[in-house]
């Protein structure tokens, strides 16, 4: 019987030191995954902030597109042309042909 209560009381301190070997075990792993985490952080932080450094800097070479009323005379002709001339476009081709050249030289000018 005393054997007995020796043997348990052995497991039972081998239980609480197994147990607390894992309960440290369990922190030391805790604390580096923190330690990777808080890395993580400070690293997506700083990439995010390098992204959007270099957006800014590319945004501000950028020119905004101006918009001109090129050859705006020409189409409002083009219509009224073809609306008169429904049944013989033809009649509109020389407007079409100035159209056309008007849109070139300032596709080229730009």
């Amino acid at each position: 019987s005393s054997g007995i209560n020796a043997e348990y009381g052995q497991a039972k301190i081998d239980a609480e030191v197994i147990s607390s070997s894992l309960n440290n075990e369990r922190m030391r792993w805790r604390n580096k995954f923190t330690v990777i985490e808080e890395n993580l952080q400070r690293k997506k932080v700083e990439l995010i902030a390098a992204y959007e450094e270099e957006v800014a800097g590319v945004s501000s070479q950028l020119r905004s597109p101006v918009e001109r009323e090129v050859c705006k005379g020409q189409v409002s002709d083009i219509v009224q042309c073809y609306q008169a001339n429904q049944t013989e476009v033809l009649r509109c081709q020389e407007l079409t042909v100035s159209f056309d050249k008007c849109v070139s030289n300032a596709l080229a000018s730009r």
